[in-house]
C-alpha cells in the first residue's frame, strides 16, 4: 500500500478564515477524517488586523468526536476549551511574529472541530488552519 497526503482546509461558517474580536471565541465547522487516516498535523495561523500589542494571543485547541456516544444520531463535540485538546497558543506581538503560524501533530478521530480562544486586548485576529492527513492509498 502507498502513503498520501491529503489537505483538509478548515472552515469556519464556510469561509477558509474568522475574524477574532479582542477576548472572542469561535468554533470551525466539522472536518472529518478519510477513513484510513492514520497520522494528521494541522496549520494553525493568526494574523493580527492592527498593530500587534503585548498579549494578543490566540490559543487553540481540537474538539475531537469519535462519533455520537447517546445514539441521538449526530456527532459530538466539546464546547469549551477544558474538555477540548490544547494544540497551540500563537503569539502575533513581537518581531517578524504577525502573522504567527506553527504545525503540530494532531489526534486522527472521525472528526473534529477547531476552537480559536482570542486573549487580545483591542485588535481583532484573523484565524485559519489546515490539516494534512497521511491516508493509506
Amino acid at each position: 500500500m502507498a502513503v498520501a497526503n491529503n489537505e483538509l482546509q478548515v472552515l469556519w461558517d464556510t469561509d477558509a478564515s474568522e475574524t477574532c474580536t479582542a477576548g472572542e471565541t469561535k468554533i470551525s465547522d466539522a472536518i472529518s477524517f478519510s477513513a484510513t487516516a492514520f497520522a494528521a498535523s494541522i496549520t494553525l495561523k493568526a494574523d493580527n488586523a492592527g498593530t500587534p500589542a503585548s498579549g494578543d494571543t490566540v490559543d487553540f485547541y481540537a474538539l475531537l468526536s469519535a462519533g455520537d456516544p447517546d445514539g441521538a444520531g449526530d456527532s459530538e463535540y466539546a464546547a469549551v476549551k477544558e474538555h477540548g485538546t490544547f494544540l497551540a497558543r500563537l503569539n502575533t506581538y513581537g518581531t517578524s511574529f504577525d502573522p504567527a503560524v506553527v504545525t503540530v501533530p494532531i489526534d486522527v478521530s472521525k472528526s473534529v472541530k477547531i476552537l480559536a480562544v482570542s486573549a487580545a486586548a483591542s485588535n481583532s485576529i484573523e484565524v485559519s488552519a489546515c490539516i494534512n492527513e497521511k491516508v493509506l492509498s
